[in-house]
C-alpha cells in the first residue's frame, strides 16, 4: 500500500498571496492535528502562468477522502480554501518505494 498525493492546482488573487500563506501553515496545522495522518505538505509553487500548485501528501487514500469530507468542520482551513478560485484535485497514488530520503 501506497500514499495518497493529492496535487492541488487553483488560482488566488495576487492582493491575497500572503494571507493565503499565513492562512495555509494554520489551516495544515489544523488539518494534521484533526487527521494525523496527514503524512506531509512538502510545497506550494506559484508556476509561470500564475496558477498555483500544491501538494499534500496522506498515508492512505483512505485518510485523505476522511479529511477531504471533515474540511466542513475545519474553520483554518476553509478560511484559506475561500481564498482560492479554480481549484481542481488530483488525487495519486504514491508508491512507497518512490520516496527518497534526503
Amino acid at each position: 500500500m501506497g500514499y495518497c498525493a493529492e496535487i492541488v492546482t487553483f488560482t488566488i488573487d495576487d492582493a491575497d498571496i500572503a494571507t493565503f500563506l499565513e492562512r495555509r501553515r494554520a489551516a495544515i496545522a489544523e488539518v494534521k492535528s484533526a487527521h494525523p495522518q496527514l503524512w506531509a505538505v512538502p510545497m506550494c509553487a506559484r508556476r509561470a502562468d500564475g496558477t498555483w500548485v500544491d501538494v499534500w501528501i496522506y498515508e492512505t487514500r483512505q485518510a485523505a477522502e476522511a479529511a477531504n469530507s471533515d474540511a466542513g468542520n475545519l474553520p483554518r482551513f476553509l478560511a484559506m480554501a475561500d481564498l482560492l478560485d479554480n481549484i481542481e484535485i488530483e488525487a495519486t497514488d504514491m508508491p512507497v518505494d518512490a520516496i527518497t530520503p534526503l
